[in-house]
């Protein structure tokens, strides 16, 4: 079994995702559920056949009405608009991703003070030489680290410009991101989420950077960025040539008659998420 958010390969008892800490929503099987029983007893025989879609309750909270949501007919449209919507309103409510940083912490504290590196550390050089070319460090200085063992080291001196885009011991690239297009919709089936069975559908979205640091057009700084860049909520990076993408593969669930993620659905159950994504 996979994950849904990362793709990688998980046991099929884990209740989370080693890699990116998403929880892992077991799959019931798709296709065609059996009719409910006649409340009235008595038996009526369909002219058609019907495929149902059941909604279980969540406690205590009613789903568009009714204790069950209970669709019948055909399985319930969606399309890459009506995703969209739902991500957008994920994002205005605050629990989406749309107004997280895009950032770096990588061991460097960030905050104004000189970075010494000892000569031999081939790719922490390397990746100050990138915020040089981004005007963040001045060009580094050979000097001695002192001490009863001094070893040779290289000095960078932090720029203005470097307190933009730094803070709690990170420094970041773009002040958030922005939904560019829902694509690839999946055939809508039954889903678990929370213990309960939902129609459900994949999809990938595609996300861009938004307000991204004007140095981070310079090639070398990219290259940089690209290589220590963490999986960001399970998705992907993309450096193309209009800019850089990341591209995630997400499940949203239907709710009565609306298309919900799993941060609106958890918001609608009244529950706190069982697991938090690092910023």
């Amino acid at each position: 079994m996979r994950c849904a958010a990362c793709s990688t390969e998980v046991p099929e008892a884990a209740r989370f995702c080693d890699a990116c800490g998403a929880a892992v929503y077991q799959q019931a099987p798709s296709g065609p559920l059996k009719p409910l029983p006649d409340t009235e007893g008595a038996a009526r025989a369909p002219r058609r056949r019907l495929w149902l879609w059941l909604g279980v309750p969540l406690a205590g909270v009613a789903v568009a009405g009714t204790a069950a949501s209970l669709m019948a007919t055909a399985p319930p449209s969606v399309n890459a608009g009506l995703l969209e919507d739902a991500l957008r309103t994920t994002v205005a409510q605050g629990d989406g991703p749309g107004r997280d940083p895009i950032c770096v912490a990588n061991g460097l504290a960030y905050d104004g003070q000189p970075v010494n590196v000892q000569l031999g550390n081939a790719g922490t050089l390397a990746w100050m030489d990138a915020l040089v070319a981004a005007g963040l460090y001045g060009a580094g200085e050979e000097a001695q680290s002192g001490g009863f063992l001094s070893q040779p080291i290289r000095t960078y001196p932090p720029q203005p410009a470097l307190a933009d885009w730094s803070g709690a011991r990170r420094l970041c690239m773009a002040k958030a991101v922005k939904l560019e297009a829902v694509r690839q919709v999946g055939t809508v089936q039954s889903m678990r989420f929370r213990g309960q069975s939902y129609p459900g559908v994949a999809a990938e979205v595609v996300w861009t950077l938004d307000e991204p640091a004007p140095w981070l057009a310079t090639p070398e700084v990219a290259a940089a960025f690209s290589a220590e860049l963490p999986s960001w909520r399970g998705a992907r990076w993309e450096v193309t040539p209009e800019g850089w993408r990341l591209v995630q593969r997400r499940n949203f669930f239907l709710s009565g008659t609306q298309w919900l993620t799993s941060e609106s659905l958890e918001r609608v159950a009244g529950v706190a998420p069982r697991s938090t994504f690092p910023p």
